[in-house]
Order: structure tokens, then C-alpha cells, then sequence
């Protein structure tokens, strides 16, 4: 999906605006435009002039980025223990209320962590931009005056850095320093993340400033010879034509000082901000009008003691068909509004997001209140439309309801039906068993006792017969578990009678043939001693006497 984004650079003496569209990971510039408004920055009703003619000529819509730099934008840097984003947020409002009492003016804030990791603690880092209320209010008159609305103001420093971070090597440690007029940003990348940004006042004005002092000269005249002149080079490698240009060299000698005083003591101070110690540059990359100065990237180099060249972002995007417009000055002045179209079109990059309250209060409006308000229509629209079908489901409930009674009160019936067909069957099974008991008491103690009669030898006689109720498994089957009814035989052995053993043990053999018996006679037998007469038991199976007839009937 394309992203259209639109950024751009209020500097003092010219304001830049690139448009674009990013469309699956490829940026192509549509529309670059440059507005000259030297000596008339402070009035913006003229540079609102400006700005609305040549935003004229820019058919691309999309998101816009403002940039912010000056002494009326304060970076910080907080260290924090690592807590939740609502109590970050918290911590960081604390802060901006502090920072807004100590200076007496409103300030518009935003913050977001930095990747890196502090050498002394396990604290997160906190970038804080704030910015004054009279720089944002002066940038808001010029933009609307020119027809538009910004989606957010960042720093320039931050719009350098996510131009590095879209188009450059992203390896090493690499200082970004853009000169402009009066100002200067820099930002440090390490292996592509962001670990400081910084804006300081001066810039290419100080060369200006330089030459003004030392030959008496007016300000364009002042800025002819530096184009024309001027070689800051190290004096013993610079080669110089004329002894003009030597003095123009010895001129901006102090404003070369001045400018890696800057560089230095920023590499000083984003190693006590950030707390990386071993913050060691392996490149420096210029840009900016400043950056075009003859000799500056040799001079810098040879006091920092690492390469320094020029940042040259254009060279990783589609130019299209502004190509041909673009010449080197543009592309070093334009790097800002490039790194701010890009933050407008791609969401992965590093967001720093200042808002005035006007801005602030239409994007919660935007992205707040009117979600509530469409969410209330919602929900008012789908309460009436749930009204209306719960009436009809009401109805067809209604219906349903009287059709599960009446399908409910026949199955109920059937229940009851079902529940006194079991509790008669409980109860002949009861009788059954009543039966049963009675069937063996009368009919199985008279076959019984017959049956004894009839296989019993001379020397054995009977001396109790008992009904008793049994679980053994040999008597009543292994998959009975209730109790049944069977019938004991007890006797003894006629004194003096040998082969007692035998006599029973044919016996028992000759009653276990019979039958009339469901299962074989459990039997029991004790020796004869002198003290103790031979005693035996027969344990016999009446209780369902027609089942041995049933499974007998097949095989007969």
C-alpha cells in the first residue's frame, strides 16, 4: 500500500518542501520545492505568501511534517528504571510540568525511549523534545496562512536521523551533523538506532559573520567571497591560488574552530547524557547549506581524526522527475525536508511527535472524541435494531415456548408412564424371587430329601437337612451376586463301617449326576477318629430347576 508524505524545513533564509510517496519500501520524490524568504523570515504574513504559492504547484496529498529547530527547542535525555508506558507517561508529564514552570512559558513535548543501553545502569534512556509556544505558533500562522495543516512538528535533528536511518549504511557508529543558516543539527546513530540528537545555535552564518568582521564587507558581498573564496582546508594541505584566498582562509580560521568546538563538545555531551562511554565515531556525514563549504569536510577530519564526507540521501531514493531540478546545493539543503517526508510515510521510523494545543486537541477529537461519537451512533443504531427483532424474536420465543410445553408435558407423561412400568417390574421381580425362595423351601427340601434317600448307601445316614441362603460362585453361578437358596444336607457315618471315604465319594458322584441339579453338590467330609464320628455335607442348587431341563432339551 503507498503512504504519500509531505515534509517541511522553515529555515531562516529559505524553506524547502518535498513531497512523496512510498510505495512498497521504495520513496519516490514527486514534488521538491524551494521558497527563498531571506530578510523576510520574521514577517509571516510574506513567507505565508510564499509558502501558499509555492505549495500551489503540489498535487500530492498525504500526511505533513513540520521541522523544528533553534533555541526555542530543547532536547533532554532522562534516565529511567524500566516501568510500564503509563507510568513512563506519567513520569515524563511530571517532568514537562517542571521544566514549563522553571520557564515561565507553555511548551508543547513529546518523548519516545532510545534504543541503547546506558555502561553504568540497566535504565532506559528518555529523548524529551520541547518545544516554546511562540516558535509553534509562529509556524502554525504561516501554514495555515499558506493553506495547510501539519500532522505533527518534529526536530530537524530527528528528520536527519530517520533520513540516515531509510537511505544510509546503518553500520558503525556515525555522527549526522546539518548546517544551516543559523542553526545546526546533529544526530548519532550507532549501527543504525538512534542514541542522541541535538540541536545547537550557529551555523553557516558564522562564516558569514567572519568574513563580515574581518574585511568590512556587507552580507551578500560577505557571502560571495565565502562561495568564491573560501577554503577552510588545513593551511598545510590546502593548495590556495591567490594571497586573497589565503586571507580569506585566515578569516574563517576562527569560525572553523568554532564549528568542531560544536561537533566536539556534542560527542562529549551524548556520552554523559546517554552514558555510553565508548561512544568512538567511525564517520561524520555533513549536510546542509553550511556542508557546502570548501575545505570543511578535510578540516573537520583531520581535528576529529576520523573520514568525514557528505550526506547525500538522494542517491538511495527514486528521484523521478525531479531529477534534473535538483542540483548538489539542493540536495545538501534539502536533507531535512527529505528526512521529514520520509517520517510522514513510513510508520517503523523514529517518531518525535510536538503538538500545539490547537493540533493537539483536534488529533484527540479526531482519534478520540469523534470514535466515541461514531461508537455512540453505533450503539444507538444497533440498540433500535435490536429492539426491533427482539420483539420478533420475542414472538417466535413465544411460540416455541408453548410448542416445548406441550412436548414437555408428553414426555413427562411418559416418564411417569416409564416409572410405573418399573416400579412393576420391581415388584414381580420381588414376587419372582419370593417364589423362588418358597419353590426351594417346599418342592427343593422334597427333592432333596429324595434324592438322598435314593443314592444314599447303609453305612451313611442323614442328621439335619437346612434351607440357607448362598453366594458361592460353585453353587449359584460366577455372574450371580445376590444371595440364593440352597439346601444343606448333614450326616454321619455308621459306626464301624469301613470305607467310609469310598461310600461318600460314590455317593456324591451318583448326586451330582442327577438331573434335577443346576450345579455339582459342594460336599465336605471329616475323618473318623476315636473321639469323632465320620461327618460329611452335601450343599445342593434348587432354586431354578427348569433352567438344567431348558438347556438339556437341544441335545436330546
Amino acid at each position: 500500500m503507498a503512504a504519500n508524505g509531505i515534509g517541511i524545513d522553515l529555515g531562516t533564509d529559505s524553506i524547502r518542501v518535498i513531497s512523496g510517496q512510498d510505495k512498497q519500501g521504495v520513496f519516490t520524490v514527486r514534488q521538491f520545492v524551494v521558497v527563498p524568504i531571506s530578510g523576510r523570515a520574521g514577517d509571516p504574513n510574506q513567507v505565508a505568501a510564499l509558502l501558499r504559492q509555492a505549495l500551489g504547484a503540489l498535487s500530492i496529498k498525504g500526511d505533513l511534517y513540520c521541522g523544528l529547530t533553534g533555541r526555542d527547542l530543547v532536547i533532554r535525555y532522562s534516565q529511567v528504571p524500566p516501568v510500564p508506558d503509563w507510568q513512563l507517561r506519567q513520569l515524563m508529564e511530571f517532568e514537562i510540568q517542571e521544566m514549563t514552570g522553571q520557564s515561565g512559558d507553555q511548551l508543547a513535548a513529546d518523548f519516545n525511549l532510545l534504543p541503547v543501553s546506558s555502561d553504568l545502569s540497566s535504565d532506559d534512556t528518555v529523548l524529551l523534545a520541547l518545544a516554546k509556544q511562540g516558535i509553534l505558533t509562529h509556524h502554525m500562522e504561516v501554514l495555515k496562512a499558506a493553506g495547510v495543516t501539519p500532522r505533527a512538528f518534529t526536530p530537524n535533528s530527528i528528520a536527519l536521523y530517520n533520513a540516515y536511518r531509510r537511505t544510509g549504511s546503518n553500520s558503525g557508529t556515525v555522527l549526522l551533523v546539518n548546517i544551516g543558516a543559523n542553526n545546526t543539527d546533529m544526530a548519532i546513530a550507532r549501527d543504525g538506532d538512534l542514541i542522541f540528537a541535538r540541536n545547537l545555535s550557529g551555523g553557516g552564518e558564522l562564516f558569514d559573520q567572519a568574513l563580515i568582521a574581518s574585511f568590512n564587507v556587507s552580507r551578500e558581498k560577505a557571502r560571495r567571497l565565502k562561495e568564491e573564496l573560501a577554503d577552510v582546508s588545513p593551511f598545510d594541505s590546502a593548495t590556495r591560488r591567490s594571497a586573497q584566498e589565503e586571507k580569506v582562509a585566515r578569516a574563517l580560521s576562527g569560525a572553523s574552530g568554532q564549528l568542531f568546538s560544536m561537533v566536539q563538545s556534542s560527542v562529549l555531551f551524548a556520552k554523559s547524557q546517554t552514558g555510553v562511554n565508548d561512544l568512538a565515531l567511525d564517520e561524520v556525514l555533513l549536510s546542509g547549506g553550511g556542508a557546502l563549504l570548501k575545505g570543511l569536510d578535510r578540516y573537520l577530519a583531520s581535528n576529529l581524526n576520523v573520514p568525514v564526507n557528505r550526506f547525500d540521501p538522494f542517491d538511495a531514493v527514486n528521484l523521478g522527475a525531479v531529477e534534473d531540478d535538483l542540483d548538489e546545493s539542493d540536495r545538501a539543503r534539502a536533507v531535512v525536508a527529505l528526512g521529514l517526508a520520509l517520517t510522514a510515510c513510513s510508520e517503523d521510523l523514529y517518531s518525535i511527535e510536538i503538538l500545539p494545543p490547537a493540533l493537539k486537541q483536534a488529533r484527540i477529537f479526531k482519534e478520540r472524541t469523534l470514535f466515541s461519537i461514531l461508537a455512540a451512533l453505533l450503539v444507538v443504531i444497533y440498540l433500535g435494531y435490536d429492539a426491533f427483532q427482539s420483539r420478533r424474536d420475542d414472538q417466535l420465543a413465544a411460540a416455541d415456548q408453548a410448542q416445548l410445553q406441550r412436548e414437555f408435558t408428553k414426555r413427562q407423561k411418559r416418564a411417569t408412564d416409564y416409572e410405573e412400568a418399573v416400579q412393576e417390574r420391581l415388584q414381580l421381580v420381588r414376587r419372582l424371587e419370593l417364589l423362588e425362595e418358597r419353590l426351594v423351601a417346599g418342592g427343593g427340601l422334597d427333592r432333596a430329601l429324595g434324592m438322598v434317600q435314593r443314592y444314599l448307601p447303609p453305612d451313611l445316614y442323614v442328621t439335619s437337612l437346612r434351607l440357607q441362603k448362598s453366594t458361592d460362585p460353585d453353587l449359584v453361578g460366577p455372574d450371580t451376586k445376590d444371595a440364593k437358596p440352597v439346601i444343606e444336607v448333614n450326616g454321619q457315618g455308621r459306626e464301624g463301617a469301613q470305607s467310609l471315604d469310598m461310600l461318600f465319594n460314590r455317593f456324591a458322584k451318583e448326586l451330582a449326576q442327577d438331573p434335577l441339579l443346576i450345579r455339582t453338590p459342594k460336599t465336605k467330609t471329616s475323618p473318623a477318629s476315636v473321639s469323632k464320628a465320620f461327618e460329611w455335607t452335601v450343599t445342593m442348587n434348587f432354586s431354578i430347576p427348569l433352567a438344567r431341563t431348558e438347556e438339556a432339551e437341544p441335545e436330546g
